[in-house]
């Protein structure tokens, strides 16, 4: 995935192709410029917080 913005985005963001812990692939909309790495940890964190918010944890 390239590290640069997608057009496409409203102005300012990218859209990163991220994979979560659970290992299923998404798309989510960041700031422009941010890297790779931390579009992962930021999809990361949005799905355990999801995850915490389903009845039984899962």
């Amino acid at each position: 995935m390239p590290e640069e913005p997608t057009p496409g985005g409203p102005l300012g963001t990218a859209m990163r192709k991220v994979t979560f812990p659970d290992g299923s692939s998404g798309i989510i909309l960041v700031k422009a410029g941010t890297s790779q790495e931390d579009a992962d940890a930021l999809a990361a964190r949005v799905w355990a917080e999801r995850s915490e918010r389903r009845p039984g944890g899962e």
